[in-house]
């Protein structure tokens, strides 16, 4: 196996990537183009998987589950709550403003806290990664225990068998249990695979990484026959072999283009790792320009009858905002750090 102690800059450019590739698939793009960048929330959990590797990997003392469960509830859930709370606020204020009835009902509300996909959407993707976060300490010391490459992966595959028949009884189960069964259990376990595939990347040569790349790729192109060149979409709720195959093809192959040195470093600079450091807020703020060409569709005409014009003006309100945003906790951070400086100045 072939071990890296140094920063690997891939991790951040590739969630750029991927972060840009959700908002653009939110901006409405044509057929082909929504299809190329469907493999944005598989990078994304991949990701997932190999930087809580890298976090962990060098320390000595094992994870202090309840302690990281708090740190994880704080970085997930907790930010997906006060943005929902600001826009929801915000869209109340704008009902205001234009005379009309509020654009949501209590329902919507409630299941967007929960984040179910029958809220605002969009935020459904907090609660995969808080999945994710809460099963990655057990997935760590899986890949900590199975050394062999090939063991690891036959164990992986194995639990993908025992998925595939969860999923095919998923109808036996109705109401609140169906609901539970598929958001979490299914869930979890799908894109489950995907970080723990993650948690392996960086233990993988370049001849492994080359050859996972080349199998996917093969069970992609058997997958797109087998649905009559159906999109990948359409097997994503839960995440099933064809969608997973097609993202991972494209991130193990991005991940191995920024192999290259001049590729990588032609990413490397202040706006991607930016945007990369900022992706879950840059990713919030995004959902707020979505709403208001959807309600304020006729007034923003300009922005909102062409897929271009569309993912401009999202993605750079979006990154404006979160720019702004920025700025605003460094200062506040600032002004507490210096607060605390002077209280302990005073009481020497």
């Amino acid at each position: 196996m072939v071990k890296s102690t140094k920063r690997d800059i891939r991790i951040d450019i590739l969630r750029c990537i991927a972060i840009v590739a959700i908002i653009l698939a939110h901006s409405e793009p044509s057929g082909l183009l929504f299809q190329l960048r469907n493999f944005d929330v598989i990078l994304m959990v991949l990701l997932l998987g190999t930087s809580f590797y890298l976090s962990n990997k060098d320390k000595k003392k094992g994870i202090s589950y309840p302690v990281y469960l708090g740190k994880r509830f704080k970085r997930l859930i907790v930010p997906t709550w006060i943005f929902l709370t600001v826009f929801f606020v915000l869209f109340y204020i704008g009902s205001l403003i234009n005379g009309s009835n509020y654009y949501f009902n209590f329902k919507e509300i409630f299941m967007s806290y929960s984040m179910f996909d029958e809220g605002i959407g969009y935020v459904w993707i907090m609660r995969v990664f808080f999945l994710i976060a809460l099963i990655s300490p057990m997935l760590f010391k899986l890949n900590q225990r199975i050394e062999s490459n090939k063991k690891y992966f036959l164990f992986l595959s194995a639990v993908y068998l025992v998925y595939v028949i969860l999923q095919s009884i998923a109808f036996v189960f109705h109401g609140s249990l169906a609901l539970f069964f598929q958001n979490f259990v299914l869930y979890g376990i799908g894109y489950g695979l995907v970080a723990a595939f993650g948690m392996r990347l960086k233990l993988l040569s370049k001849k492994e990484l080359c050859a996972w790349t080349g199998a996917f790729f093969v069970i992609f192109l058997f997958f797109s026959w087998h649905y009559n060149f159906n999109s990948t979409q359409h097997y994503k709720y839960p995440p099933q072999l064809y969608y997973i195959s097609y993202g991972m093809f494209v991130s193990l192959f991005l991940y191995i283009a920024f192999f290259i040195k001049p590729i990588q470093s032609f990413f490397n600079n202040k706006f991607i790792m930016f945007i990369a450091q900022n992706s879950i807020w840059l990713y919030f703020w995004h959902i707020i320009f979505i709403y208001l060409l959807k309600f304020f569709g006729e007034e923003l005409s300009v922005f909102a009858n062409n897929f271009v014009t569309r993912f401009t003006f999202i993605f750079i309100c979006a990154l404006a905002v979160t720019y702004v945003h920025n700025l605003l906790k460094k200062k506040i951070y600032k002004a507490a750090q210096d607060s605390e400086m002077l209280k302990k100045a005073a009481v020497k």
